[in-house]
């Protein structure tokens, strides 16, 4: 089997993350993949180290640009004639639309991921609009849409994306065993300090608007605790310096950036928590669950779906500093709590949650769709 991967890949994102997962696996099994992508450069190391076939795409950008938009549809419709899949399997909004016009212009049978759609996210009021309907037309010449969360499901029948038979939902998953045999960080030695204030809690994502950095900060004023880690990247990271340094808040949190020892960094710290206003399936999440840490996060998109308030975690309202901080401090003073969450935590992720379970279901559909 051929498979020709579309992702944005602007950032190195949830997505970006699944979809190498996707390529090394079937790459593993003999299949041979290729990639159309923005040449974001670990994306482009880790596909090149899975041996794919790669087609950089320039005109892939994170934000909205007609000019780029239009002109990314050219690099596609190149690879797909080079490479000639057997099967393009598109990923996010921007490139799943792109890559499921191209296939079918060349007539190639085309899968569809959503990690979380884009015409529930806030943007300019015409933007949704526009998003759900192009997703309209597309989900007709789309052979299956695979959605990361029940939640994404039921919003794509509501809205009249497709029908039942057209999308399954298929959670997202990550490998254990990064996290069963993390390193614990000694972080106030890393982060030049001499005081080891616990617990620790971390959040992990990118430095952008969806993730509400600024409903995390307000709740974080409100509490007596040792330090806050901040684990991504973004556009937003000057707007997230300022609001650090505004908020009085220079000695509790640290803006580590990117990193490639997230498990190390997670099993180095005892809470995470997660504010944003809009997910798909949230892989940071499940992440901490692996790692044994209690997860504070808000109610909104497939969040609910890894967290059991109350056993595994906390769940708030978005936008509500008030409640996150509630939530924050209850488990702050309590570790003989945020430890029993953590492990129930473990017990789901590990049970409902694997990289494995995720990619062979991904295979059956990929399967299903050209047999």
């Amino acid at each position: 089997m051929k498979i020709l991967y579309v992702v944005t890949g602007a950032t190195f994102g949830g997505a970006v993350q699944h979809t190498i997962h996707l390529m090394k696996f079937m790459a593993e099994r003999g299949h041979e993949v290729g990639l159309a992508a923005a040449p974001e450069p670990r994306l482009m190391r880790e596909a090149q180290a899975i041996g794919a076939t790669i087609f950089p795409n320039r005109y892939f950008v994170h934000h909205l640009s007609f000019y780029h938009d239009l002109l990314s549809f050219i690099p596609v419709f190149k690879a797909i004639r080079i490479f000639e899949p057997d099967l393009v399997s598109g990923h996010s909004t921007k490139a799943g639309l792109v890559a499921r016009f191209c296939a079918t212009v060349v007539r190639k049978p085309v899968i569809f991921t959503a990690h979380g759609w884009g015409f529930g996210e806030s943007r300019a009021w015409w933007a949704p609009w526009l998003i759900r309907h192009l997703e309209r037309l597309a989900a007709r010449v789309t052979a299956k849409i695979i959605c990361v969360s029940e939640f994404d499901r039921e919003l794509a029948l509501r809205d009249g994306i497709r029908g039942p038979d057209q999308l399954v939902v298929i959670h997202n998953g990550m490998p254990p065993e990064p996290y069963q045999k993390a390193k614990r960080v000694e972080l106030p030695c890393m982060l030049g300090e001499d005081t080891d204030q616990r617990p620790v809690l971390i959040t992990v994502g990118r430095l952008a608007p969806p993730k509400d950095f600024e409903t995390l900060f307000k709740a974080l004023q409100k509490l007596d605790h040792g330090k806050t880690i901040v684990v991504g990247d973004g556009p937003n990271r000057p707007w997230v310096q300022k609001l650090i340094s505004q908020n009085g808040l220079s000695q509790k949190i640290y803006l580590l950036g990117e990193r490639e020892d997230v498990p190390d960094l997670l099993g180095s710290a005892e809470i995470f928590v997660l504010s944003s206003k809009k997910e798909g399936l949230p892989r940071t999440i499940i992440e901490a669950m692996l790692s044994g840490l209690p997860v504070v996060a808000t109610r909104v998109g497939g969040i609910p779906e890894l967290v059991e308030d109350g056993v595994t975690g906390f769940l708030v309202p978005r936008e509500n500093s008030e409640a996150l901080a509630t939530a924050l401090q209850r488990l702050i003073e309590d570790p003989d709590l945020f430890r029993a969450m953590g492990e129930a935590g473990r017990k789901k992720a590990l049970l409902e949650f694997t990289l494995d379970r995720m990619l062979k279901q991904t295979l059956r559909v990929y399967e299903e769709v050209l047999h």
